[in-house]
């Protein structure tokens, strides 16, 4: 009965990862035109490929959880180490599916519970359910996460002291969270003052929903998936820290970007033809800085999902 959800969810997922990486110009991000040395086009559309199977297994444990009620997703962790793994089988580039997994690892069986349980698909309803189905999550998630982690191998992680969770490459990292009982949900829950990612898995897909806002608004108004997606990402990046750009590149970086973006999107709205101007400029100024805020790019894709499995854009 539900395997259609299912199905719309995969391809809704594998649909939006290639489309948000394909839009242009995303200030800063890999895309049709840029490229950065470890990570290009072509290593994302393969990396979204690979993920499917991945989803897949969630997904129908999720509906096994659905059926009898509950909101106990088994495997979290596991798909998004399966992803990232996975990912690296078919590419020789960097870290370019970390962020995305994780956020989707989350969303795609919240999803499925809500039409489960629900019958039908509001984005009240899903907050509730993302919520509980982060904190739900268990140690052995913490675990296969912190192995995603040091597969992924991302390069702008910082060393964690004197905190809840291990530092991610102390070599004690399993045996530390199995003695103190970490779950997956405590280590976002950690990370979520300054990880725009883990944050909108803790607080019930806020920022994804809002970008889903956007999205529609904007497809509505110009009729182009491209400039929905650009503009989604631009307001986003607009109203919050990067994470990838505070740690690589400080405070007053992310602040300018932030505050630029703000700046060109309120130009967009009284010339739209100025404001695309300015917009390329910024996203040839960010590209030749290597200041890529790729967490919001994942927040953007999370939002192209969902609206695509909610029907509300078209390609």
């Amino acid at each position: 009965m539900y395997m259609s959800t299912i199905e719309r969810l995969l391809t809704s997922s594998i649909a939006a990862l290639i489309l948000e990486v394909a839009a242009t110009p995303k200030p800063g991000n890999v895309h049709r035109y840029h490229s950065y040395e470890d990570m290009g086009l072509e290593h994302f559309i393969v990396s979204s490929s690979a993920s499917i199977w991945c989803f897949r297994k969630l997904l129908i444990a999720t509906l096994n959880s659905g059926l009898r009620r509950e909101t106990y997703v088994p495997g979290i962790g596991e798909t998004i180490l399966c992803c990232v793994r996975d990912s690296k089988k078919w590419h020789r580039g960097g870290n370019v599916n970390l962020g995305t997994s994780t956020i989707l690892s989350i969303l795609l069986p919240s999803i499925l519970l809500t039409e489960i349980i629900h019958n039908n698909v509001t984005m009240e309803d899903l907050s509730f359910i993302a919520k509980s189905v982060v904190k739900n999550t268990t140690v052995d998630d913490a675990v296969k996460y912190y192995e995603a982690i040091r597969t992924a191998s991302p390069k702008y992680l910082g060393k964690v002291d004197n905190a809840p969770i291990p530092d991610v490459y102390d070599e004690n990292f399993e045996h530390k969270i199995r003695s103190n009982k970490v779950t997956l949900y405590d280590v976002l829950k950690y990370a979520s003052s300054e990880d725009i990612v883990s944050r909108t898995c803790i607080n019930g897909l806020k920022e994804i929903i809002e970008g889903y806002n956007y999205l529609k608004t904007f497809f509505r108004r110009y009729g182009d998936i491209n400039s929905a997606i650009v503009l989604t990402y631009l307001k986003l990046l607009s109203k919050y820290d990067d994470f990838i750009v505070l740690r690589k590149h400080g405070r007053e970086v992310s602040s300018y970007v932030k505050n630029r973006a703000s700046e060109i999107a309120k130009l967009i709205e009284e010339d739209f033809d100025k404001g695309i101007s300015a917009l390329k400029e910024f996203d040839n100024e960010l590209f030749i800085r290597k200041i890529n805020p790729g967490g919001i790019a994942d927040i953007t894709a999370a939002s192209i999902t969902l609206a695509l499995f909610m029907n509300e854009v078209k390609v």
